[in-house]
Formats: structure tokens, sequence, C-alpha cells
């Protein structure tokens, strides 16, 4: 009897994540590749693309942000803000199911209330999640803090003091003070809503098996071979002529590391689309222009200025043993002379071929509200660098250590390592590149193991306040995004002064330009490009776009028959 209701659940299960094979699965599938491989599944540990691309598949918020970047209802209905500012009600939709799962019982699933915001949201703050997005209400969400605390020890019974279940379809939300930007956090990953069954029934293995609301379910994960999600039959969203959503069947997800065999695979047809593309394949695809060669003239470029930055972090804080093999923690001049010693244009042109800008103002990329170009940057300057380094005792690099890069097992990020390499050689600099996984690389970062690494930033939603948070002291890494440990009052005092819903716009992004010009003193980066997104598709993918927050959205992706 046991054995036949558990052949009943699974089947049952099957049917409510999708519907009955199509005859061509290739039409109804959408296949890409991962080339920087995935680590998680789970949203309080998506901090970086590839797991905030499978996030977007698997999960809702209670909002989201629209085609045009602005907040748009999901999980929630409507909600309103009372006149201090500081109490948020949130009015939850009553049709959004979670992913069938066994982890419901004989109902399979259920109904998101109230009680699973405040659950998703007290996981984000319990000490034992060890989340990576502890920083988006540390500090804003009263008792956050106090809640995380406690929880080191156990788990407090009344929860956190900001998070009010109001009755099954609602939820208040208090913050310790007004925070402009608050909605746009909650668009994030760790705003995502999970039920408290799935996360305490696989426990440590959540993070490979996810059950959210998405428009698509997990289906299986093959570590760095596969990852393969399926149409949520349940899922509440329709588009505006009121057909359910998603179109596709299945999502088909690869992790070849090889972005050459990644194109490769693109141009047999076996992928519908690249994110993007390899420098020793990137001149014969796409002209210096940001048009298609006559070669490749039969597929789609989506193109769109990105929200991003790439740099190389440096670790400034003289505490941490990572910092005692190299100088560049203590010598500020170090790092200014680092960052005039770099060629971002020749770096863009030749290296890039044209699908970057050259990061020569601030933190800020040019398509992101509040950048100014009245903010300046490091140029090129050898002979400035050169005078740097003497002053910080290191003529022509004599005496200076081999400096460490880590950075990702990307050959795009690897080829610009290699440009930099030779630049810092010029000024008797030895860098050493040594790639890794990119998980594994975040990861050691935000433990506070590596002096110098590269990354980028992806502002999570278009606002400044995002990119200006990396700098805030509070914020420091592993609780936060403040990797390089930078922390000073000037800082804390501008970007805690930019949060008031009172500043004007003008005023707002003054003070984010003030803070930028610190920060370019300080050197904790070295500044490098700001992104230009770039993807090609197969010209029978309809509906995929491309957006400055380098999202991939998939539930209104469709292939031609």
């Amino acid at each position: 009897m046991l054995r036949s209701l558990t052949v009943c659940f699974l089947l049952f299960c099957l049917v409510a994540c999708n519907s009955d094979k199509p005859q061509d699965a290739r039409s109804t599938t959408f296949y890409y590749n991962e080339a920087d491989g995935l680590g998680t599944l789970d949203p309080a540990h998506m901090s970086y693309r590839a797991a905030i691309w499978a996030g977007l598949q698997l999960y809702n918020g209670l909002v989201q942000l629209d085609s045009s970047l602005s907040i748009a209802p999901a999980i929630a209905r409507s909600w309103e803000v009372d006149s201090t500012g500081t109490q948020w009600t949130f009015h939850l939709r009553r049709d959004v199911y979670f992913h069938r799962d066994s982890c419901f019982g004989q109902k399979g699933t259920r109904t998101v209330s109230a009680a699973d915001v405040k659950y998703s949201f007290e996981r984000i703050g319990n000490a034992a999640t060890a989340s990576r997005g502890r920083w988006v209400f540390s500090g804003k969400l009263l008792g956050f803090d106090e809640y995380f605390e406690a929880t080191k020890n156990s788990s407090p019974a009344s929860g956190i003091q900001g998070i009010e279940v109001l009755d099954d379809s609602t939820v208040r939300l208090t913050l310790v003070r007004p925070f402009a930007p608050f909605l746009s956090l909650l668009t994030m990953p760790y705003a995502f809503i999970v039920p408290r069954e799935a996360a305490e029934a696989y426990g440590k293995e959540f993070f490979r098996h996810p059950v959210g609301t998405g428009p698509f379910c997990f289906s299986s994960w093959k570590e760095d071979v596969s990852l393969i999600l399926l149409r949520n039959n349940d899922y509440f969203e329709s588009d505006a002529a009121g057909n359910k959503l998603p179109y596709l069947e299945q999502v088909s997800i690869a992790f070849a590391r090889d972005k050459r065999t990644e194109f490769l695979e693109f141009k047999q047809g076996n992928l519908d689309f690249i994110s993007d593309l390899d420098p020793s394949v990137a001149t014969t695809v796409v002209t210096p222009e940001g048009t298609l060669t006559s070669d490749y003239a039969q597929y789609t470029l989506l193109q769109a200025a990105a929200h991003s930055i790439d740099y190389y972090g440096i670790l400034i804080d003289t505490t941490q043993p990572a910092t005692k093999s190299i100088p560049l923690a203590r010598l500020k001049k170090l790092r200014q002379a680092l960052n005039y010693g770099v060629n971002r244009e020749k770096i863009v042109r030749y290296v890039l071929n044209g699908r970057g800008i050259a990061a020569s103002h601030g933190v800020l990329p040019p398509s992101m509200p509040g950048f100014s170009a009245n903010v300046e940057g490091y140029s090129y300057n050898p002979e400035k660098a050169r005078a740097l380094m003497r002053e910080a005792g290191f003529p022509e690099g004599h005496n200076l250590p081999p400096i460490v890069l880590r950075l990702g097992q990307n050959e795009r990020t690897a080829a610009v390592a290699e440009a930099v390499q030779q630049q810092w050689k010029e000024l008797g600099i030895q860098l050493d590149i040594k790639p890794i996984d990119f998980p594994q690389l975040l990861q050691m970062v935000s433990k506070s193991e590596l002096p110098l690494w590269r990354t980028s930033w992806i502002g999570d939603y278009p606002g400044p306040e995002n990119f200006m948070a990396l700098f805030y002291s509070p914020n420091k890494a592993p609780q936060g995004p403040n990797t390089t440990h930078i922390a000073r009052r000037d800082l804390d005092s501008l970007y805690e002064t930019a949060l008031s819903p009172h500043l004007s716009e003008s005023e707002r992004y003054a003070l984010y330009n003030n803070m930028e010009r610190i920060v370019l003193d300080e050197a904790p980066w070295i500044f490098l490009y700001y992104n230009a997104l770039q993807r090609l598709a197969q010209p029978g993918v309809e509906g995929l776009t491309v957006d400055g927050a380098d999202r991939l959205i998939l539930k209104t992706v469709r292939k031609a028959q």
C-alpha cells in the first residue's frame, strides 16, 4: 500500500511540474551553458550571476523588477508605507503555490502565506544559515541584528521584531529608520520566499534540492554536468493576452568551462544563447561598432550597457593574515600606482574587442543613475605609477614581492589579467595569475583569505546605493558585500545620510559621488572596466531580452516551431 501511494505521489508531482512531453522536446527546451560553474540553488547564498540566473527561474520575492527595471508586484499584489517611511505593509496574492514536493506530504503543495515571508527573512538572519545576504536586512529591519546574535546560541521563539504576520495574506515590515531603496532590496535573491517544510526536510542539502514558487521547478542536478528545470504548471503569472507562463517546458543548463567549446556548441545549434563571447572568437562575430559580421548575421545580437564593473579587489584590513604576504593593505600609494599602471582603453579595444567601457571614472557605471563624468578616476599614467612606487619604497619594483591574483576559470578574465600582467611587468611588478573555480573564489573572498582577487559587481537593482554599500563598514564580509574591509567614518556618514527618503535625487547622487572620490583616493580596487552586455541567440528564440541588471528572464521566452 505504501509503495503504491509513493508511486502515485511521484506521478502527481511530475504532472504538476511538467506537462505531457512534447513531440519535439528541443523546440520547448531552452539550452544554455554556465562556464563559471554553479555551487548552490539556495537563495540565501545566491551572490553571483550563475546562481542568480538559476534562482530567477526557481523563486519569487514579494516584488520584482519589470522589463523597464521598475518595481512590480510578484508574490505581493500590493503594498503601502506609512508616513514615517518605516512601516511597510504587503498584501499577498492567494494563488501562489510552492512547487510540488514530498516535503508537503500527501497534498503535495500549498499556497504561500505571510508566515512564509517571516520564515524566509528570519532564515537569512539566522546565524546557522550563514547567508551572504544578511547585509540586505542588517541595520534596516527592526530587531534583525538582535535576532542574528540570539541565534548564535538558540532560535528565539519571538523571531524578528520588525516582521509581523497580520493575517495569512498580510505581513508588515518595520524598519529601524527610513531606507529609500527598501523595495529594491526586496527584489534580490536573498529576499526570495522559501517554505519551512523544504528547508527543514532537506536541511544542509536544500542548496541542491530547491523548492520555490518560480516559473520552473527543480528536476535534476549533476554537478559540473547539467541542471534540468521543468515547467511549473501551477505558476501564477500570465502574459498580457492571458496565456499562462512560462511558455517553455524545460530549461537545460550545461557547465562546459571552455568558452571555445561553448561557442562551438552554439554554432552547432546545441545551445540557444551564449551570454558573452570568448576573446579568441569575438572579433569574428561582432565588429568594434557592435554589429554582427556577415558570417554571423543569421543570429540575434542583444546588447545593453551593464549596471556592472569589473575590478580587482584588495583586502586592506591589516588585521587579516592574508594581508601579510604582500604590502598592498598598508600602502595606499602602492595601490594607487597599480591603478595608474593599467591601460584600460587598450584592454577594452584589443582584449575585449570594444565590449566594455574603460573604468576611468568612479564606482558607478555610466548606465547607472547617479553616474557623474565629473568624478575623475584613474587614467593610464606609467610615470605617475613609477613615482608613487618610489614613494612607497619600491623603485622600479625593487624589493616588491610577487603579487598573486586569484580569479575564476574564465578565458575572458584570464585574457584581461594577462594584459594587466604585461603592463605591470613594464613597471617592474611581477603578477602571478592563479585561477580557481569561481564559487570557491567567492567563498575565499568572503572569508578574507585572499589579498587580491578578480570579480565584478552587478547591480542587483538600478540604484547607486547598491554599489556604494560595498564601502559601508557595517557591511564588512562575511556578513555583507564589503569584501575589501574598507572602514572610514566619512564613507559611513555619507552613505547613511544618502538613505533619507527626504532627499531629492540630485542631493542623494551628490553624496554618492563624494563617496566615489574617497574610494578612488583610498584605492581598495584596481579599476578595470564597466561592462557592455552582449548576448548571441539562435534565430528561433523569441522573447529573450537583456537589460542593465544582466538578468536572465526565461518565463517569457519561446522557441519558434
